[in-house]
């Protein structure tokens, strides 16, 4: 099922009222996803899907705080798994911080008086991802390089970003340094 002419009409015109996006946004990633290299390539969302895209589509979640991005870990899990799966102890993370330079961000978290766009993020939040994903795609195929939504898990704002939409350059992992010094660290007290 597609999307409507209504619901694609009221997506373009946030498109084209689309605007920047820059800050600092976080991302909690497992032990042995930590790599740098790999924490910003979509990887993840192209194997598994996410709420707003599609098995294929190469994207990456960040949340507006490290508590926000560690809270939606734990729902994915729960989501995936049926139960909360991780614990610190068992499966230590480090939370990200990068840094966000996107010129077309679009906002699904205002409160519209359009009644369409209202619906639209009503089903966009809902527990089957069919529709969310749905509108993920036609957004990343109409040029948006960021969404921006609700976090239905945490009273925040989660940023998703359309890597085929954007450079390499437009996202980067603040304070590398500092954040490999606390990789070593985990990896000496976690050994394989």
């Amino acid at each position: 099922m597609s999307l409507t002419a209504e619901e694609q009409k009221a997506l373009r015109n946030l498109i084209k009222n689309a605007n920047p996006t820059t800050g600092i946004y976080f991302r909690s990633v497992e032990h042995r996803f930590m790599d740098p290299s790999k924490v910003l390539d979509g990887r993840g969302t192209e194997l598994y899907g996410g709420r707003f895209v599609p098995v294929g589509t190469k994207g990456v979640y960040l949340a507006e705080s490290d508590a926000a991005a560690s809270a939606e870990v734990l729902a994915r899990k729960k989501r995936l798994g049926g139960a909360s799966q991780i614990s610190l102890d068992n499966y230590p993370r480090i939370v990200f911080a990068v840094d966000v330079k996107l010129q077309r961000t679009v906002t699904l978290t205002a409160r519209f008086r359009n009644p369409t766009l209202v619906a639209i993020t009503e089903k966009s939040l809902a527990e089957n991802l069919g529709y969310s994903q749905r509108v993920g795609r036609f957004l990343a195929d109409q040029g948006a390089q960021g969404l921006l939504f609700k976090s239905s898990v945490a009273n925040s704002v989660n940023l998703l970003v359309f890597l085929e939409n954007c450079t390499p350059s437009q996202l980067r992992i603040v304070q590398l340094d500092q954040t490999l010094d606390t990789m070593r660290q985990i990896a000496k007290a976690h050994p394989r």
